[in-house]
């Protein structure tokens, strides 16, 4: 059975008006094509997206509930109402409280902001919590980030005589808080046209509505960096507004006027550079939310709200020691869960990782779930004990539903919630072996196999013409890159390898220069240095990839990020392991029945019978596809595994029988009497057959009627290059047997690598490990030795020779062989 370990997914849209998209917007036919897979086929579409002035923002009065806020906040500044901003622990609770803080004291506002302790108090509001902000006289409290469904709390304000303002972005639940006002663009009765703003953008909209009401202007410069730290943390999709405040605030980073944005790209190691949203995902985020992690979330508002350069700076250095202590955490918890999934967790039974200690941080285990299930490509849950109960963080695939599952194991939970890709939960220490059980339960329900692979989704595949300043350049206009707005990936197919070179500290990492019709395209793999010591010269590759522009010493030229190396077809092509021992197998069930005959097939040379299997293997059930050749092999499963997870979730891939788990089958290889054609509507040999004879007498004897065939001329060379490849010549048996001989003693041990290494250097020859282990069965059958293959090694008893002389070729099994080798058709 052939599994893959990933597979690819290349967009498959209406690409009709690519021309129309190119003449009018000026733009290449691949950036065409990119705005066409993110969801922008018209004119106006693709305007509306490449334009991200400020002054596209929607109108906030537009979300229900802002003229009530607005309202109500200003007769609390106009009458000296103390105001406390609730918000959260992570990094979009953060910036949202600080924007909201720097923008009500710039109204002269008499505000404070409340941060619950993470570890302590967990998220939203609690009774606690308000009844210490009850005793400072507070009048009005508003949320950030939080709230929606603090139903009960909320309540708890209004009793104690404080309004509440709702400010939040999460789901809503059926009834909504009885505050002032509710604004959420989630809201069933809110009519706001982009629903996706990040908590952050819910409280930036809040500002807008004060800033209009009062005739007051927002300093973007200070505001937007911190709205788009908070947007791009907090993983919403960088579309609609969400792309223009992310687009400007990058803009304004580097030249802010806030000095905790300053102090913490001093620390983080980028001040004076041009920010990406990579850098605010992966270096500024993880910064700021550590301090929530480890619970001192409020330092971040400190180090935004201050007026103070020096306090700022101190402030970041903080944070950016919380992140190293985290990563410390982080790297140990790692080990350590690493270590109870080798000693604890079956891997080829348990679909989801569950796993429980009582060292583990509760704030950080959330990032570690994520990475182990990066790594394993399965659903991870992570409980840190704490006594009786743990606290649990699960992270999922896109293939698996972990809220929706957890509701399946409620009766062992306290409490859970979360959404489809990321979930908390509480439970009794006593019930995690219990709980493991029931959601791996409902992952064998609703996972198989091929969901536990990875689907990587590629945008065009890239032709040579493609490849130049003007197109990338094009496509950085589409930046920042994020969540429904991925950075562009493509696939450059069949290249051949002109040059190779390891560079970098230990030669991490790998330059190649590629050439296909006729032009050269230089690529750069961060981290994919082992491949030097894989790939030569003149190899025929694949890469996933995005495009990016070298500017080296002024000089700019276009070059090719590799992320994936897709698949390689080596110069000199060599047969792996499993498909030999198979070939022995279908050689040795076919020779029992060696027959010769007059040899005559039709051969098919008009289509494409490569993109004909895969149109028949995804648009129709119960095929059966039989294959011989290696070579062939190799192109159908590349053509496959570019299809996405669809046609190999229908589709078995097998040696010599068939496989009747799915309903399509690919057989390669087949001992055609051993399989049930019945089941099957239709039959395809895609190639030639080794032994022909045999092929025509099973069709004359038991053929099915619906089979159709699909042979080249060219498989006969193929087949014989297979064949020329395991087949040892006379001379080469000789050789060996020669070497068997000379040996000092009757038993011998052999080790094929470093034999053939030696007797191939002694005699300057090129006998493969194939060669060595057909020769080894004929010998065994001439009786020139005994042998018992254990461990890779060969254990050799050699018999006495005969007395008379031996015609290998006339004996039968060494007959049918070389006849295959020698046919012609």
């Amino acid at each position: 059975m052939i599994r893959f370990d990933k597979v690819y997914k290349l967009y498959d849209k209406d690409y009709s008006q690519i021309d129309t998209l190119c003449r009018r917007l000026d733009i290449s036919p691949l950036t065409a094509k990119v705005l066409i897979n993110r969801g922008f086929n018209t004119i106006e579409s693709c305007e509306d997206f490449l334009n991200t002035d400020l002054k596209n923002l929607n109108d906030p009065f537009l979300l229900k509930g802002m003229k009530e806020a607005v309202e109500r906040i200003s007769k609390a500044i106009e009458y000296s109402e103390k105001i406390c901003i609730y918000g959260d622990y992570d990094a979009d609770g953060v910036t949202s409280t600080s924007i909201l803080f720097i923008f009500l004291k710039k109204l002269g506002a008499n505000c404070f902001y409340y941060l619950p302790n993470r570890l302590e108090e967990g998220y939203g509001l609690n009774i606690d919590a308000i009844d210490n902000i009850a005793k400072l006289n507070t009048s009005l409290l508003i949320t950030v980030d939080c709230g929606i469904t603090n139903i009960c709390e909320v309540d708890y304000l209004n009793e104690k005589g404080i309004d509440v303002i709702v400010t939040d972005h999460h789901q809503c639940i059926d009834t909504l808080p009885k505050a002032v006002s509710v604004i959420n663009p989630n809201r069933v009765d809110c009519s706001y046209s982009f629903k996706m703003l990040a908590g952050v953008g819910v409280a930036f909209k809040l500002i807008q509505g004060l800033s209009k009401k009062l005739g007051i202007e927002v300093d973007y410069e200070e505001i937007l960096p911190l709205v788009t730290i908070g947007t791009v943390a907090d993983v919403v999709p960088l579309v609609g507004e969400n792309r223009i405040i992310v687009k400007n605030g990058l803009n304004f980073m580097k030249d802010t006027s806030n000095l905790g944005v300053k102090a913490l790209l001093e620390v983080s190691g980028l001040k004076d550079k041009n920010i990406s949203s990579y850098h605010v995902g992966f270096v500024l985020g993880p910064r700021l939310n550590a301090g929530g992690r480890l619970g001192v979330a409020t330092i971040g508002v400190k180090m935004f709200t201050t007026d103070d350069y020096s306090e700022a700076l101190s402030l970041a250095e903080y944070l950016d020691e919380e992140n190293r202590k985290r990563q410390e955490i982080e790297e140990e918890i790692l080990k350590d869960a690493e270590k109870l999934i080798e000693e604890k967790i079956d891997l080829e039974k348990e679909k989801i990782i569950v796993l429980a200690s009582d060292k583990w941080h509760s704030g950080v285990i959330g990032i570690c779930a994520s990475k182990i299930t990066d790594k394993y490509f399965k659903p991870s849950i992570l409980f840190s004990i704490e006594g009786d109960v743990a606290r649990g963080s699960a992270r999922s695939i896109p293939t698996f539903d972990i809220h929706n599952s957890l509701s399946r194991c409620s009766d062992v939970l306290e409490k859970f919630g979360g959404h489809k890709q990321a979930a908390g939960m509480l439970i009794k220490t006593e019930n995690i072996n219990e709980f493991r059980r029931k959601i791996n339960e409902v992952a064998d329900e609703f996972l198989d196999e091929d969901d536990l692979i990875p689907e990587i989704y590629i945008d065009s595949e890239l032709e040579s013409s493609d490849i130049d300043i003007k197109t990338i350049s094009e496509l950085k206009k589409l930046e920042p890159f994020g969540m429904n707005n991925p950075s562009p990936q493509f696939i450059y197919r069949t290249a051949k390898i002109k040059s190779i070179r390891r560079i970098g500290k230990d030669n991490a990492h790998l330059k190649l220069l590629l050439e296909k019709n006729g032009s050269v395209v230089d690529t750069i793999g961060f981290n994919f240095g082992d491949y030097g010591n894989v790939l030569s010269n003149e190899d025929e590759i694949n890469i996933v990839g995005n495009l990016d522009i070298n500017d080296y010493m002024g000089n700019v030229s276009p070059q090719l990020i590799i992320r994936e190396i897709n698949s390689i077809k080596y110069d000199i092509p060599n047969i792996d392991d499993e498909y030999y021992y198979a070939l022995k197998k279908y050689l040795k069930k076919n020779s029992l029945n060696f027959r010769k005959g007059k040899k005559n097939v039709e051969f098919v040379e008009k289509i494409n019978r490569l993109d004909y299997i895969v149109d028949v293997l995804k648009e129709r059930e119960n095929v059966l596809v039989l294959v011989y050749n290696y070579v062939n092999i190799l192109s159908i499963c590349e053509a496959i595994q570019l299809e996405g997870r669809d046609v190999i979730k229908k589709t078995s891939i097998s040696y010599n029988i068939d496989d009747n788990h799915k309903v399509n089958s690919i057989v390669i290889l087949p001992v055609l009497f051993d399989i049930n054609f019945k089941r099957y509507e239709k039959v395809i040999f895609y190639d030639l057959s080794f032994d022909v004879n045999n092929f025509l007498y099973f069709m004359d004897k038991i053929g099915p009627k619906n089979v159709g065939t699909l042979f080249h001329r060219y498989d006969i060379d193929l087949n014989k290059e297979i064949l020329l490849n395991i087949l040892p010549t006379i001379d080469e048996m000789r050789i060996i047997y020669k070497s068997f001989l000379t040996a000092k003693s009757k038993n011998i041990k052999i080790e094929p690598y470093l034999y053939l290494e030696s007797i191939n250097c002694k005699v300057e020859k090129k006998i493969t490990k194939y060669k060595l282990d057909v020769t080894m069965e004929i010998f065994k059958d001439l009786n020139f030795i005994d042998f018992t293959l254990k461990d890779n090694y060969y254990f050799v008893k050699i018999l006495e020779p005969p007395n008379e002389k031996i015609d290998i070729l006339e004996k039968p099994k060494v007959k049918y062989l070389y006849s295959l080798k020698n046919s012609e058709m």
